[in-house]
């Protein structure tokens, strides 16, 4: 028996690619301004759900960034850089930790350097992985929907329609002419 593969499964990965999709569309931007009294950031993105909103995080005593790592149940470690207040208050840049340790202890020394520094540090950021991870995810789930219903089509048309009765029965023909009716009724008549 050949296996089906559900609906929702396709369209679970539908939705997963396409959340991917707008994760690695939408960008990020980090501003931090640094003034005698201290420094202060403001973090923008756009909201995951619809209908996508700006999102503006305001930072006003910004200590640091730093990195916070993520464990999964097989052991796989993903990472992201926060912002942290002298209160302890931390403030993911992004919502997601992703792989790559090297990326985020460099955007880690950059900010603290400016903070250090009193600087002005701008960025933005967009995630291209997220970008063709979702479009692959998408790909796939439209293909195989498009797999599955031309074979179903293809079945349907193959598969000839059987209609089994109970029992067998006699289905007499009907007589085409009337010299075949006369011969008919003179058979039922002799028997």
């Amino acid at each position: 028996m050949k296996r089906k593969t559900p609906i929702p499964v396709l369209f679970l990965f539908f939705i997963i690619g396409l959340y991917a999709f707008l994760i690695g569309v939408f960008p990020i931007s980090v501003e931090i301004n640094s003034t005698s009294s201290g420094s202060q950031a403001q973090i923008h993105r756009k909201s995951m759900i619809p209908p996508f909103k700006d999102i503006n995080i305001m930072i006003p005593n910004l200590k640091q960034a730093v990195i916070t790592t993520s464990r999964s149940s097989k052991g796989g470690t993903t990472y992201r850089v926060e912002l942290e207040d002298f209160k302890g208050y931390r403030y993911p840049i992004t919502s997601y930790y992703s792989s790559g340790y090297r990326s985020k202890a460099r955007l880690q020394d950059t900010i603290n350097n400016s903070i250090r520094n009193r600087a002005e540090y701008k960025n933005t950021f967009r995630q291209p992985f997220f970008m063709f991870f979702g479009l692959f995810f998408i790909f796939v789930s439209l293909l195989v929907l498009k797999a599955k219903n031309k074979i179903n089509k293809t079945t349907q048309q193959k598969t000839p329609v059987r209609v089994q009765t109970p029992y067998k029965t006699h289905i007499p023909q009907q007589p085409e002419s009337e010299e075949e009716k006369y011969n008919e009724i003179n058979n039922s008549i002799i028997k």
